[in-house]
């Protein structure tokens, strides 16, 4: 079992792929679930009066933004920028032009990857051996 470090509380787990406890982890859906109930009930608010009546902080409401988990009011200014080229966007990692590029290359090399549609010829010489000793 890899034991490591949690991020947030430094304390030791069992690591699964995250990197932070499974305590924290918890913890974190809860705070997501006060921010998410409180954007409900108040939409349009600003990121610091959210932060002051849930008490989540603000790495962590950027954090979700990225995730695609919270979406910014567009009537407000853009928090996020795309991480290719830089354009404001409200909620992801990229603008839609540069997702459709990444899409549109991905599709390009995922069909020059396809095998050829003739079967390769393949060779038939030599024999094949089972090796089964009796006791």
């Amino acid at each position: 079992m890899d034991v490591r470090q949690c991020k947030r509380c430094k304390k030791l787990f069992g690591y699964t792929g995250n990197v932070i406890c499974p305590e924290c982890v918890r913890a974190m859906d809860e705070k997501f679930k006060q921010v998410r109930d409180f954007l409900y009930d108040h939409p349009g608010a600003q990121m610091e009066t959210v932060c002051e009546e849930t008490g989540a902080e603000m790495a962590d409401i950027h954090r979700w933004l990225r995730e695609g988990r919270l979406i910014q009011n567009p009537n407000s200014a853009p928090l996020l920028t795309c991480k290719v080229c830089g354009t404001p966007i409200y909620t992801g990692q990229m603008c839609e032009k540069c997702t459709n590029q990444v899409t549109s290359q991905l599709k390009s090399t995922a069909a020059s990857l396809k095998p050829p549609s003739e079967p390769l010829p393949f060779k038939r010489e030599g024999k094949m051996h089972v090796n089964i000793r009796n006791k």
